[in-house]
């Protein structure tokens, strides 16, 4: 089983490896390996050379891994972002468990999704997974963006969207937008998606509203690509407790 690995740039504070090693401490310390590159090309000829049979992908690589594959799961085809690439029967192939992630970081509290309408703050990969998982799963979704495009919001309307979005996902590590933070009340549910630098933590707590740190949407996406790089349930439990969940 392995080598496994997470690619990408900065990616040496990432929670991943430590989470590997909790959710299978039965396998060897080194099995999962760090690796940050300066670009996916040379990310790719590392995984071969390591022998890499598997690896998470972060930013700024969501998009660039997808051209060595043979194989795209429906989800990558669309929102053309991968989080995971790993091998099955000697084909490579891309996929992205962050569409799962955050509908089970919302269905853990046990909110239903169906009809509800979700603010998505963001559309690179993460946020286009986000979106993707969430109208799967039924929500009515709108996606502001700081570059505006087709069926996208500026940020500015951000106030207005509150309005009628109770359910927040973020995916800008750094938002100094204070609009989006008078907008807040005691009703909405934030989902950040970064755990390092936690954006909307401060102006969550500060309107009264239920605030989950990206740990929530790391966990849930990383259960299921463990498994789909191992072949093995991965322990939940330690998972939880590393994370603090």
């Amino acid at each position: 089983m392995g080598p496994f690995a997470i690619i990408g740039n900065p990616v040496k504070s990432s929670m991943s490896p430590a989470l590997f090693r909790a959710a299978y401490p039965q396998l060897p310390a080194d099995i999962y390996r760090v690796l940050e590159v300066p670009d996916a090309l040379t990310g790719w000829k590392e995984v071969q050379r390591l022998g890499i049979l598997g690896f998470n992908v972060t930013m700024p690589f969501k998009a660039d891994f997808i051209q060595f594959v043979q194989q795209t799961e429906p989800a990558v085809k669309e929102i053309h972002a991968t989080n995971l690439v790993y091998i099955r029967e000697g084909s490579w192939i891309a996929g992205n468990t962050d569409v799962w992630g955050v509908v089970n970081s919302f269905t853990d509290l046990g909110t239903i999704l169906k009809g509800k309408h979700v603010l998505v703050i963001g559309a690179g990969g993460a946020g286009r997974a986000a979106a993707l998982g969430l109208e799967q799963a039924g929500a009515v979704v709108y996606m502001a963006n700081r570059t505006v495009r087709e069926g996208l919001h500026p940020l500015t309307s951000i106030p207005d969207l509150l309005k009628q979005c109770f359910l927040v996902v973020n995916t800008i590590p750094r938002d100094p937008l204070q609009a989006l933070k008078t907008g807040l009340t005691d009703n909405h549910v934030i989902l950040d998606a970064s755990y390092t630098e936690t954006p909307l933590k401060e102006a969550a707590i500060r309107a009264g509203a239920f605030y989950m740190s990206g740990y929530h949407w790391l966990y849930h996406q990383a259960v299921d690509g463990f498994k789909l790089l191992t072949g093995t349930e991965p322990d939940k439990k330690a998972m939880r407790k590393l994370l603090g969940l």
